[in-house]
Protein backbone atom coordinates (compact mmCIF):
# COMPACT_ATOMS: atom_id res chain seq x y z
CA UNK A 1 0.00 0.00 0.00
CA UNK A 2 1.30 3.72 -0.88
CA UNK A 3 0.31 6.72 1.94
CA UNK A 4 -0.73 9.86 0.42
CA UNK A 5 -0.17 12.83 2.40
CA UNK A 6 -3.54 15.18 1.25
CA UNK A 7 -2.79 18.28 3.30
CA UNK A 8 -0.13 19.14 6.05
CA UNK A 9 -0.17 22.19 8.26
CA UNK A 10 2.77 23.03 10.64
CA UNK A 11 2.26 23.44 14.47
CA UNK A 12 4.66 25.37 15.77
CA UNK A 13 4.80 23.07 18.67
CA UNK A 14 5.53 19.70 19.04
CA UNK A 15 3.17 17.39 17.77
CA UNK A 16 2.50 14.74 20.70
CA UNK A 17 2.17 18.11 22.53
CA UNK A 18 -0.82 19.40 19.98
CA UNK A 19 -4.97 17.86 21.75
CA UNK A 20 -6.96 17.58 18.60
CA UNK A 21 -10.48 16.03 17.83
CA UNK A 22 -11.93 14.88 14.55
CA UNK A 23 -15.53 15.82 13.85
CA UNK A 24 -17.39 15.00 10.87
CA UNK A 25 -16.59 18.03 8.83
CA UNK A 26 -13.75 19.07 10.66
CA UNK A 27 -11.05 18.51 12.73
CA UNK A 28 -10.08 21.06 16.08
CA UNK A 29 -6.55 21.52 17.09
CA UNK A 30 -4.41 23.15 19.44
CA UNK A 31 -1.69 24.65 18.16
CA UNK A 32 1.32 27.48 18.37
CA UNK A 33 0.98 26.85 22.09
CA UNK A 34 -2.00 29.44 22.88
CA UNK A 35 -4.11 28.97 19.25
CA UNK A 36 -7.33 26.51 19.06
CA UNK A 37 -8.02 26.53 15.03
CA UNK A 38 -10.56 24.55 13.13
CA UNK A 39 -9.33 23.18 9.88
CA UNK A 40 -11.88 21.96 6.93
CA UNK A 41 -11.11 17.94 6.62
CA UNK A 42 -11.12 18.07 2.84
CA UNK A 43 -8.65 20.01 2.36
CA UNK A 44 -7.14 21.38 5.43
CA UNK A 45 -7.56 25.18 5.03
CA UNK A 46 -8.51 27.39 8.18
CA UNK A 47 -12.13 27.60 8.95
CA UNK A 48 -11.67 30.00 12.09
CA UNK A 49 -8.43 30.28 14.37
CA UNK A 50 -8.86 32.04 17.68
CA UNK A 51 -7.07 32.52 21.18
CA UNK A 52 -7.06 29.87 23.90
CA UNK A 53 -4.18 29.37 26.53
CA UNK A 54 -2.44 26.78 26.88
CA UNK A 55 -1.68 22.51 26.58
CA UNK A 56 -5.59 21.79 26.88
CA UNK A 57 -6.37 18.74 29.19
CA UNK A 58 -9.46 18.29 27.35
CA UNK A 59 -10.76 18.84 23.71
CA UNK A 60 -14.87 17.24 23.54
CA UNK A 61 -16.79 17.89 20.48
CA UNK A 62 -20.78 18.17 21.17
CA UNK A 63 -23.15 18.47 18.40
CA UNK A 64 -22.25 21.94 17.15
CA UNK A 65 -20.19 22.90 19.76
CA UNK A 66 -16.74 22.36 21.15
CA UNK A 67 -15.50 22.13 24.78
CA UNK A 68 -12.05 23.29 25.84
CA UNK A 69 -10.36 22.65 29.43
CA UNK A 70 -6.88 24.76 28.57
CA UNK A 71 -4.32 24.47 31.38
CA UNK A 72 -4.27 28.38 31.77
CA UNK A 73 -6.24 30.40 31.45
CA UNK A 74 -8.25 28.76 34.44
CA UNK A 75 -11.31 28.59 32.50
CA UNK A 76 -13.65 25.68 30.53
CA UNK A 77 -14.59 27.22 27.06
CA UNK A 78 -17.56 26.47 24.83
CA UNK A 79 -17.21 27.79 21.29
CA UNK A 80 -19.21 27.78 18.41
CA UNK A 81 -17.76 25.44 15.68
CA UNK A 82 -18.72 27.12 13.03
CA UNK A 83 -17.74 30.16 13.29
CA UNK A 84 -15.51 30.38 16.66
CA UNK A 85 -17.52 32.15 18.55
CA UNK A 86 -17.16 31.68 22.60
CA UNK A 87 -20.52 31.08 23.43
CA UNK A 88 -19.68 31.15 27.10
CA UNK A 89 -16.81 30.90 29.90
CA UNK A 90 -17.20 29.14 32.98
CA UNK A 91 -13.92 29.99 35.78
CA UNK A 92 -12.55 26.81 36.80
CA UNK A 93 -10.50 26.28 40.14
CA UNK A 94 -6.75 25.86 39.56
CA UNK A 95 -5.61 21.99 38.38
CA UNK A 96 -9.29 21.19 36.67
CA UNK A 97 -8.85 18.30 34.80
CA UNK A 98 -10.85 15.72 33.03
CA UNK A 99 -14.13 17.03 30.59
CA UNK A 100 -16.56 14.77 29.56
CA UNK A 101 -20.05 15.30 27.84
CA UNK A 102 -23.08 13.52 28.38
CA UNK A 103 -25.86 14.34 26.64
CA UNK A 104 -26.81 18.28 27.86
CA UNK A 105 -24.21 18.44 31.11
CA UNK A 106 -20.98 18.96 30.40
CA UNK A 107 -18.87 17.13 33.73
CA UNK A 108 -15.48 18.47 34.79
CA UNK A 109 -12.95 18.10 37.74
CA UNK A 110 -11.13 15.26 40.02
CA UNK A 111 -8.01 15.33 38.21
CA UNK A 112 -5.71 13.84 40.62
CA UNK A 113 -7.49 14.46 43.35
CA UNK A 114 -6.83 18.37 43.40
CA UNK A 115 -10.70 19.64 42.55
CA UNK A 116 -14.48 18.91 42.96
CA UNK A 117 -16.47 17.25 40.62
CA UNK A 118 -19.03 19.71 38.69
CA UNK A 119 -22.33 19.01 36.25
CA UNK A 120 -22.68 22.43 34.12
CA UNK A 121 -25.03 23.16 31.42
CA UNK A 122 -24.10 22.54 27.93
CA UNK A 123 -26.09 25.11 27.08
CA UNK A 124 -24.97 27.89 29.32
CA UNK A 125 -22.23 26.79 31.49
CA UNK A 126 -24.38 27.08 34.36
CA UNK A 127 -23.51 24.66 37.43
CA UNK A 128 -26.08 21.84 38.07
CA UNK A 129 -23.99 20.22 41.36
CA UNK A 130 -20.54 19.96 42.54
CA UNK A 131 -19.29 17.54 45.40
CA UNK A 132 -18.95 19.23 48.36
CA UNK A 133 -14.63 18.41 48.25
CA UNK A 134 -12.23 17.40 45.91
CA UNK A 135 -12.59 13.93 44.64
CA UNK A 136 -9.99 11.41 42.97
CA UNK A 137 -10.97 10.58 39.58
CA UNK A 138 -8.98 8.53 36.53
CA UNK A 139 -10.09 9.90 33.15
CA UNK A 140 -13.68 9.77 33.07
CA UNK A 141 -15.95 7.88 30.31
CA UNK A 142 -19.52 9.00 28.84
CA UNK A 143 -21.48 5.28 28.93
CA UNK A 144 -24.35 3.15 29.84
CA UNK A 145 -26.94 6.66 30.36
CA UNK A 146 -23.73 8.33 32.64
CA UNK A 147 -20.46 9.34 33.12
CA UNK A 148 -18.26 6.76 34.59
CA UNK A 149 -15.44 7.68 37.15
CA UNK A 150 -13.38 5.76 39.64
CA UNK A 151 -10.33 5.13 41.88
CA UNK A 152 -8.72 2.90 43.99
CA UNK A 153 -10.14 -0.36 44.21
CA UNK A 154 -14.49 1.57 43.12
CA UNK A 155 -15.64 2.47 39.70
CA UNK A 156 -18.86 4.36 39.92
CA UNK A 157 -21.12 5.43 36.93
CA UNK A 158 -22.49 9.00 38.20
CA UNK A 159 -26.02 10.60 37.09
CA UNK A 160 -24.78 13.48 35.09
CA UNK A 161 -28.02 15.24 35.98
CA UNK A 162 -27.29 15.83 39.56
CA UNK A 163 -23.68 13.45 40.40
CA UNK A 164 -25.51 10.87 42.53
CA UNK A 165 -24.49 7.12 41.83
CA UNK A 166 -26.21 5.45 39.01
CA UNK A 167 -24.15 2.04 39.72
CA UNK A 168 -20.90 1.24 41.69
CA UNK A 169 -18.72 -1.49 41.70
CA UNK A 170 -15.86 -2.96 44.25
CA UNK A 171 -12.93 -4.27 41.47
CA UNK A 172 -10.69 -7.32 42.49
CA UNK A 173 -7.18 -4.46 42.25
CA UNK A 174 -7.19 -0.97 42.19
CA UNK A 175 -6.89 1.22 39.32
CA UNK A 176 -4.05 1.46 37.68
CA UNK A 177 -3.33 5.97 38.69
CA UNK A 178 -2.72 7.16 35.18
CA UNK A 179 -3.58 10.06 33.35
CA UNK A 180 -4.25 8.21 29.75
CA UNK A 181 -7.63 5.93 29.33
CA UNK A 182 -9.06 4.31 32.45
CA UNK A 183 -11.74 2.62 30.52
CA UNK A 184 -12.90 1.10 27.29
CA UNK A 185 -16.20 -0.02 26.63
CA UNK A 186 -16.95 -2.87 25.03
CA UNK A 187 -20.59 -3.10 24.65
CA UNK A 188 -23.38 -0.88 25.48
CA UNK A 189 -23.54 -2.29 29.25
CA UNK A 190 -19.79 -3.25 29.88
CA UNK A 191 -16.26 -1.96 29.78
CA UNK A 192 -12.75 -3.16 30.41
CA UNK A 193 -10.72 -1.13 33.37
CA UNK A 194 -6.42 -1.23 33.70
CA UNK A 195 -5.49 -2.21 37.08
CA UNK A 196 -2.68 -2.02 39.09
CA UNK A 197 0.23 -4.72 37.96
CA UNK A 198 -0.79 -4.57 34.66
CA UNK A 199 -4.02 -6.16 34.88
CA UNK A 200 -7.38 -6.23 33.15
CA UNK A 201 -11.07 -6.03 34.68
CA UNK A 202 -14.16 -6.15 33.31
CA UNK A 203 -17.33 -5.34 34.59
CA UNK A 204 -20.83 -4.25 33.66
CA UNK A 205 -24.76 -2.75 34.53
CA UNK A 206 -26.14 -6.03 36.10
CA UNK A 207 -25.42 -8.63 38.82
CA UNK A 208 -22.69 -10.00 38.05
CA UNK A 209 -19.69 -8.95 40.06
CA UNK A 210 -16.29 -7.33 38.21
CA UNK A 211 -13.90 -10.18 36.71
CA UNK A 212 -10.06 -10.28 36.56
CA UNK A 213 -8.99 -10.69 32.71
CA UNK A 214 -5.65 -11.46 33.17
CA UNK A 215 -2.00 -9.93 34.06
CA UNK A 216 -0.07 -8.99 30.83
CA UNK A 217 3.56 -8.08 29.67
CA UNK A 218 3.34 -3.98 31.32
CA UNK A 219 1.86 -1.79 28.44
CA UNK A 220 0.94 1.77 28.36
CA UNK A 221 -1.96 2.16 26.03
CA UNK A 222 -5.09 0.14 25.25
CA UNK A 223 -8.65 0.25 23.38
CA UNK A 224 -11.08 -1.81 21.66
CA UNK A 225 -11.42 -2.63 18.10
CA UNK A 226 -13.20 -5.62 16.12
CA UNK A 227 -14.68 -7.55 19.41
CA UNK A 228 -10.59 -7.49 20.65
CA UNK A 229 -9.14 -5.97 23.75
CA UNK A 230 -5.67 -4.05 22.02
CA UNK A 231 -2.92 -3.17 23.64
CA UNK A 232 0.19 -1.41 23.27
CA UNK A 233 3.61 -3.04 25.07
CA UNK A 234 5.78 -0.90 27.05
CA UNK A 235 8.86 -2.98 25.71
CA UNK A 236 7.35 -2.54 22.28
CA UNK A 237 4.71 -4.45 19.89
CA UNK A 238 1.25 -5.38 20.22
CA UNK A 239 -1.08 -8.07 22.29
CA UNK A 240 -5.05 -8.35 21.84
CA UNK A 241 -7.16 -10.30 23.99
CA UNK A 242 -10.52 -11.53 24.16
CA UNK A 243 -12.71 -8.94 26.45
CA UNK A 244 -14.92 -12.00 27.97
CA UNK A 245 -11.97 -13.93 28.87
CA UNK A 246 -8.80 -12.49 28.76
CA UNK A 247 -7.33 -14.94 26.25
CA UNK A 248 -4.35 -14.24 23.69
CA UNK A 249 -6.17 -13.83 20.03
CA UNK A 250 -2.57 -12.63 18.61
CA UNK A 251 0.68 -11.26 19.72
CA UNK A 252 3.11 -9.02 17.71
CA UNK A 253 6.70 -7.51 17.85
CA UNK A 254 8.12 -4.66 16.85
CA UNK A 255 11.36 -3.35 16.22
CA UNK A 256 10.54 0.56 16.55
CA UNK A 257 8.19 2.20 18.92
CA UNK A 258 4.24 1.92 17.95
CA UNK A 259 2.19 5.04 18.91
CA UNK A 260 -0.95 5.45 19.89
CA UNK A 261 -3.86 4.15 18.91
CA UNK A 262 -3.90 1.35 16.43
CA UNK A 263 -7.20 2.22 14.17
CA UNK A 264 -9.72 -0.08 12.96
CA UNK A 265 -8.66 -0.77 9.08
CA UNK A 266 -10.93 -3.10 7.02
CA UNK A 267 -10.97 -6.33 8.56
CA UNK A 268 -7.71 -5.79 10.83
CA UNK A 269 -5.74 -2.90 12.08
CA UNK A 270 -3.26 0.01 11.49
CA UNK A 271 -0.66 0.66 13.36
CA UNK A 272 2.17 3.20 13.02
CA UNK A 273 5.69 4.05 14.21
CA UNK A 274 7.97 6.81 15.58
CA UNK A 275 10.17 6.73 12.25
CA UNK A 276 6.88 7.03 10.42
CA UNK A 277 6.13 3.51 9.45
CA UNK A 278 2.55 2.09 9.09
CA UNK A 279 1.95 -1.47 8.68
CA UNK A 280 -1.69 -2.86 8.11
CA UNK A 281 -2.18 -6.13 10.77
CA UNK A 282 -5.11 -8.48 9.46
CA UNK A 283 -7.65 -10.17 11.89
CA UNK A 284 -4.82 -12.45 13.28
CA UNK A 285 -2.25 -9.92 14.19
CA UNK A 286 0.07 -10.93 11.34
CA UNK A 287 1.48 -8.18 9.02
CA UNK A 288 -0.29 -8.08 5.98
CA UNK A 289 1.60 -4.90 4.21
CA UNK A 290 3.11 -2.11 5.09
CA UNK A 291 3.88 1.72 3.96
CA UNK A 292 5.93 5.02 5.31
CA UNK A 293 5.05 8.55 5.75
CA UNK A 294 8.48 10.01 4.75
CA UNK A 295 10.34 12.36 6.98
CA UNK A 296 7.94 12.50 9.50
CA UNK A 297 8.33 11.71 13.50
CA UNK A 298 5.09 10.44 13.87
CA UNK A 299 3.16 10.92 17.44
CA UNK A 300 -0.59 10.01 17.00
CA UNK A 301 -2.53 8.02 14.40
CA UNK A 302 -6.70 9.26 14.45
CA UNK A 303 -9.28 7.54 12.53
CA UNK A 304 -12.69 9.65 11.39
CA UNK A 305 -15.78 7.71 11.75
CA UNK A 306 -16.06 7.42 8.12
CA UNK A 307 -12.47 6.35 7.50
CA UNK A 308 -10.67 9.06 7.17
CA UNK A 309 -7.32 9.27 8.06
CA UNK A 310 -5.01 11.42 10.26
CA UNK A 311 -1.79 12.08 11.72
CA UNK A 312 0.39 14.05 14.61
CA UNK A 313 3.99 14.08 13.95
CA UNK A 314 6.82 16.17 15.24
CA UNK A 315 5.82 19.45 14.06
CA UNK A 316 2.80 19.00 11.94
CA UNK A 317 -0.59 17.50 11.57
CA UNK A 318 -2.22 16.28 8.61
CA UNK A 319 -4.24 14.09 6.75
CA UNK A 320 -3.31 11.11 4.42
CA UNK A 321 -4.88 8.07 2.58
CA UNK A 322 -3.67 4.52 1.64
CA UNK A 323 -4.31 3.64 -1.47
CA UNK A 324 -2.95 -0.15 -3.00
CA UNK A 325 0.13 -0.29 -4.43
CA UNK A 326 0.15 -0.92 -7.91
CA UNK A 327 2.92 -3.68 -8.39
Amino acid sequence: MIATVLWERELHQRGGASAFVVGPDCVVLHERRTRLVCLERADGTVRWDVPLGSWPRGIVLAGDRVLVLPQTPFLLSCIDLRTGETLWNTPTPRWTGNLTVHSDTVVIGGWRGYTPMSGLDLADGGVRWTTPSPVRSLRTLAWAGGVLTGSGHEAVLLDPADGSDLARWRLPEPLRESDGTAFVPTGAERVVAVCASSSLVTFGIGADAPARLGSYDPFWAFGYVHDSVWMVRSGRGCLAVDPADGTTRWSVAADRRLVADPLPYADGLLVGDANGGIRRLGPDGRIVEGCSLPGRRLDALEAADDGGLFFAAKGTFGSFTLTPDPT
